[in-house]
């Protein structure tokens, strides 16, 4: 009996410690698949954040070309108009001439037109008697050239730069990344 006894606490015993070891490889088993679950949910988030970066760098590239063209043809009709005031200037007398009111107007209207656009949110809050001239002096055909035209060109590319920003930063919060 006392044989019987000890193979029983021995079959006891062993079935203990092979529960218990089953116990611990089964919990480690499960803490394995959790963190391979957690690891696959990870890389399915960093797969759709990358996706939505190559979404917004898609549309920042189509949105610079799109800037890009439209800033060559701003620099060659600037440059084409550039050419058309020295035709004028070549048959005026001297450069020192008022520039003729019908160019004076025309740079005006061209100015106020890239004011409205750059300021199309707050057009109605303008002050209207401010377009004035207050200068004392008249400007002249060089002057008129010289800078007035190119630098009323470089506004319009800075102007359509700053569009381009602007429709960037709307289609990014119109289509934000999923978490």
């Amino acid at each position: 009996m006392k044989v019987t006894t000890l193979w029983i606490v021995t079959l006891i015993m062993f079935f203990m410690i092979s529960s218990g070891i089953s116990g611990v490889l089964a919990y480690r088993y499960k803490a394995a698949l959790d963190r391979a679950e957690q690891a696959e949910g990870q890389i399915a988030l960093q797969g759709k954040v990358i996706e939505a970066q190559q979404d917004q760098q898609r549309v920042a590239n189509e949105l610079s070309h799109k800037t890009l063209q439209a800033n060559q043809r701003t620099q060659a009709n600037a440059e084409r108009i550039l050419i058309q005031y020295r035709e004028v200037l070549k048959h005026e007398k001297t450069c020192d001439f008022a520039v003729p009111a019908d160019i004076a107007h025309g740079l005006l209207e061209y100015t106020d037109s890239l004011r409205t656009r750059a300021l199309s949110g707050t057009t109605s809050r303008l002050n209207r008697t401010s377009t004035a001239s207050t200068t004392t002096g008249q400007l002249t055909y060089c002057q008129a050239v010289l800078w007035i035209h190119p630098l009323l060109s470089a506004i319009a590319q800075a102007n359509e730069q700053l569009l381009a920003i602007r429709q960037f930063e709307q289609q990014v919060i119109a289509n934000p990344p999923v978490d």
